[in-house]
């Protein structure tokens, strides 16, 4: 690679942390690795990216093992047809909060898992802003009995309910092996329960986010979501174990190495693709970081140290692509080749091949491997530079704080300017064939959940949710051609309201490096699981599986540390791949 490139401009807080981390010279020469947006923000690419130290659970976990929380088990209750109750208690520094679980009895049969299911789920549990009293716990079990979703209603001191749902290829192979006094077959049991959504930010009654106080260790994007995925992954386990029990009072309980493989199963659906539109400023906080990190890590030369820590990662990586479900989907690289790859650059690291710096290694893999292991490579190579995560991890949240304002003093002159410099890629996209723009997505009252829909075919194209910003950008500029350099947007806006939000959507993502994705979603051709294996990444799912063009499935802290690893950080060791905790930290 070249590196004369000069690279993209950077938000504040990321280039102070590059050129504390790396001085003049060294953010230069890190700046230079980055990627132009024009090649990033491709859906190619963003659907390539793999799970790393950045994705939201791996720091979520990083947080919880360096201040060493405490989640204890205080009672539980079990009968032996799988209907149970668990009460935890967090203590997470100077604060303290409670999780209550209610499993219904198993029935054997799978559920989909959808927001449409409603209450027919296998699990329900509550997390709760503080320590909740008995009285207040009873109430909560005593809303989850009814098993009606428009009966159940809680109230603003609990965050979020965490529906879940057990998977029926291993939830009784497991009870029935503990009962039996062994350890379950493991080479493949990646989860026992699997996500069934976090139902919070104001539904069934709970607190909106913004309610969560400041200093709350979970006011922190995603964190609490992730957080609760986290507390069913412990119930899964409790349970198994209290079930097996029942059933023989002298039942093994699941081995700790088993438990800390087990991760809690996720299907997500299209309508992520409609969150990464309505909240662009999302995706170019995730990408920024992601590439700053990545930046800086292949500016940095070859040594023995990094070595023997990349190994590791592949090591760690490849058991969990070993026990992820195949890939069924056209394009998507099998888990044996990635896998195969993998192998390939290991042996390449482990011995001399002529790479200097890590960035000629990841040129040289995406020049002679699958994109798919490119990408792992990429999101690997962030654990040889832990300290430069950590320290520009703020950015995820000083970026999901940034707000859409309209700037009604800006001249069209600027405008212009912006449109010019950032969306010559949307201005120059042909919209004059249907296929183009074939696509809407609407928010369908009957599943709960967004729905893609046909124009002219489907009726539902007046409830459109917006994802067409390439129309939208066309249409911006098609209006300012009538106005002079010199007048004002507000005057503009007056005569043209509708393009009010297209104005204000292009003034704030203005400076950002990453912060349009640089394809037309209403595309006829456009695939919804791309982007949402992308989303899924940056939250953390490891093994990702897309099911067919609109989902998606994957595994949640899989292989991460367990609780009685947390007040040891020298055994927590990250999935992807330091070998000690204290080392990551």
């Amino acid at each position: 690679m070249g590196i004369s490139r000069r690279g993209p401009d950077l938000p504040e807080f990321l280039e102070l942390k590059l050129r504390e981390f790396a001085g003049e010279d060294g953010m230069a020469r890190a700046r230079a690795w980055m990627r132009p947006a024009d090649q990033l923000m491709r859906v190619e690419t963003l659907r390539r990216f793999k799970a790393s130290r950045l994705s939201f659970a791996d720091m979520l976990l990083r947080k919880v093992v360096r201040e060493r929380w405490q989640i204890r088990l205080l009672s539980q209750e079990c009968q032996d047809d799988g209907a149970a109750k668990f009460v935890y208690r967090i203590d997470a520094g100077r604060h303290s909060f409670t999780y209550i679980a209610r499993a219904y009895a198993w029935d054997g049969v799978e559920k989909v898992g959808r927001r449409s299911d409603g209450a027919n789920r296998d699990m329900f549990g509550a997390l709760f802003v503080g320590v909740a009293s008995d009285e207040r716990i009873a109430r909560e079990f005593a809303t989850f009995d009814k098993k009606s979703e428009g009966q159940m209603r809680t109230d603003a001191d609990v965050i979020g309910w965490t529906p879940a749902n057990r998977s029926s290829r291993h939830f009784d192979s497991v009870v029935d092996a503990l009962a039996r006094g062994e350890q379950p077959e493991g080479d493949a049991l990646g989860y026992i329960m699997r996500n069934g959504g976090f139902q919070s930010s104001g539904r069934n009654g709970t607190v909106s986010y913004p309610g969560i106080p400041d200093d709350h260790p979970l006011h922190h994007p995603f964190f609490a979501d992730l957080f609760a995925i986290y507390l069913v992954r412990l119930v899964s386990v409790d349970l198994v174990n209290a079930v097996a029990r029942t059933r023989n009072p002298s039942a093994a309980q699941l081995d700790g190495a088993l438990a800390r493989q087990l991760g809690i199963g996720n299907s997500s659906g299209q309508g992520m693709c409609v969150a990464l539109q309505r909240w662009p400023h999302w995706v170019a906080t995730w990408v920024s970081v992601r590439e700053t990190a990545l930046g800086y890590g292949k500016s940095r030369p070859i040594e023995p140290r990094g070595v023997a820590i990349l190994q590791d990662s592949i090591d760690r990586t490849i058991r969990i692509y070993r026990r992820t479900d195949p890939q069924v989907m056209d394009g998507v690289a099998s888990n044996e080749a990635i896998i195969g790859d993998l192998e390939r650059i290991s042996s390449l690291v482990s011995q001399d091949a002529g790479f200097s710096v890590w960035g000629e290694l990841a040129d040289h893999v995406a020049a002679t491997m699958d994109g798919e292991s490119a990408e792992q490579l990429n999101s690997l190579l962030l654990d040889l530079v832990p300290e430069f995560c950590d320290a520009i991890e703020p950015c995820f949240r000083l970026g999901a704080e940034r707000q859409r304002r309209f700037e009604p003093a800006m001249t069209v002159a600027e405008l212009r300017d912006i449109l010019r410099r950032n969306y010559g890629w949307a201005l120059t996209a042909d919209r004059s064939l249907a296929e183009t723009h074939q696509h809407f997505w609407y928010h369908s009252i009957d599943s709960g959940e967004q729905r893609r829909g046909e124009r002219i075919i489907d009726p539902h194209e007046r409830f459109e949710s917006f994802i067409d910003h390439v129309g939208l950008i066309q249409r911006l500029a098609s209006v300012l051609v009538s106005h002079a350099d010199d007048d004002r947007a507000g005057d503009v806006v007056l005569e043209h309201p509708d393009i009010h939000y297209a104005m204000s959507r292009a003034q704030y993502l203005d400076r950002l490096p990453y912060a349009e994705i640089r394809d037309p979603i209403a595309h006829r051709d456009f695939i919804p699981a791309d982007l949402i294996r992308f989303f899924l990444a940056s939250l953390g799912i490891r093994g990702a599986t897309p099911l067919s063009i609109r989902y998606v499935r994957g595994t949640f802290f899989q292989d991460h540390p367990v609780p009685s690893e947390f007040s040891s950080p020298e055994r927590s060791i990250q999935p992807s791949g330091q070998r000690a905790m204290s080392e990551a930290l």
